[in-house]
């Protein structure tokens, strides 16, 4: 059986205020035509369909018409929620899907749903287990002792029963201990909800969401991570798609299928001169997302709408000078109330600007020290 792995679409989201509709739109096609060129029979979807708990609309005929180009392609589909999501508006319907070969995680309610898919080494038992908090789990059984995230896995997992000599899939939308992080997830500070690999011994393959960067936690422990990048602590990530070739029992052989953006995400640094110098032979698509650094010492005025004119897409524009270094420094004023002000002031200018004052900004400054002095 082959099968594909992905998550967290966050479909809907945006990107310092510009729309990824199309950009996420363009992605689901080139998977699906992936898919096919591949000659992939299933594909695992690990939550975080939707950004938002309410999907926007435009976001709903999206998957929407991804699923219905899946269901041509007679690709069954497994589907989970994720934190993002509501369990409740992603299962919609799911009764009427599975005839069409797309199965949804139910609501969590005690139990896990099961379902079992079969190729000529006989059955796979696929695990869909919707995002889930410890709270969640001891609704139900309340005379458990369950605390942790880590708690609540372990206990779901052994109230399966895995039947080792089968193949059986964990879909699952949770944070793991040692998991590389960045800016656009949603983890708990301190990495509570963080869960041992442990938990997953008798699965031949844990297919994960959650995280965005793709990783190998183990050989057959996986973040598929995002198919797009969705901050500027992603720039370098290598976008894919795991492609997994599951044979007979401890058989299993992995393959990472590179995903292409319509618009990728860069970072471009240099001076605002060099910046526009360059734009002018810059061989990569100018609609990219970009996140400019200036290292000019003095701030460029608007330079945002004149770097616009080469890169439409600018996200933000963040300095890198002296001004900028001297900023993350904490300042510590001892017997200022003993200090001539204009020192004062003085030690305050170079401590932000990672410079001296001139001597025209002096003047400027020990004229308004005087004038303010004088109508007290």
């Amino acid at each position: 059986m082959r099968i594909a792995h992905i998550s967290d679409l966050h479909l809907g989201k945006t990107l310092h205020g510009f729309s990824l509709l199309d950009d996420q739109d363009f992605i689901l096609k080139q998977i699906v035509q992936i898919l096919k060129e591949k000659e992939v029979q299933v594909l695992l979807i690990c939550g975080d369909v939707f950004d938002k708990n309410i999907a926007p609309e435009a976001g709903i005929k999206i998957f929407r018409k991804f699923l219905n180009a899946l269901v041509c392609e007679n690709i069954k589909v497994l589907i989970i929620s994720g934190n993002h999501d509501s369990a409740e508006r992603l299962t919609f319907g799911a009764e009427f899907m599975t005839e069409k070969g797309i199965y949804f995680s139910k609501v969590y309610d005690g139990d896990i749903q099961k379902v079992t898919l079969p190729d000529h080494y006989g059955p796979v038992n696929f695990y869909l287990l919707p995002f889930i908090k410890p709270s969640t789990v001891k609704h139900f059984y309340e005379n458990e002792e369950i605390e942790s995230y880590e708690d609540a896995l372990s206990f779901i997992v052994k109230k399966l029963n895995v039947n080792t000599k089968e193949r059986n899939i964990l879909l699952a939308h949770q944070n793991i201990l040692n998991a590389e992080h960045c800016d656009s997830e949603e983890v708990i500070i301190g990495g509570l909800d963080a869960i041992g690999t442990e938990v997953f011994k008798d699965f031949d393959y844990t297919a994960l969401g959650h995280i965005h960067k793709p990783q190998k936690i183990k050989d057959n422990i996986i973040f598929c991570g995002t198919p797009l990048k969705y901050s500027s602590s992603e720039l370098n990530h290598i976008k894919s798609m795991p492609v997994i070739d599951l044979q007979e029992k401890g058989s299993l052989k992995l393959d990472f299928i590179p995903l292409k953006p319509m618009r990728d995400l860069r970072q471009i640094t240099g001076t605002f001169d060099q910046i526009m110098k360059m734009a002018k032979k810059d061989p990569n698509n100018k609609e990219d997302f970009i996140d400019i650094i200036l290292t000019d010492e003095n701030e460029v005025l608007d330079a945002i709408t004149s770097l616009r004119t080469e890169y439409p897409n600018i996200i933000k524009i963040t300095y890198d000078n002296k001004a900028s270094k001297a900023s993350e420094e904490n300042l510590v004023f001892e017997n200022i109330n003993q200090t001539n002000p204009l020192n004062t002031f003085e030690d305050f200018f170079e401590g932000r600007r990672g410079v001296k004052m001139t001597d025209e900004q002096r003047k400027i400054i020990k004229d308004l020290i005087e004038e303010i002095w004088e109508a007290d």
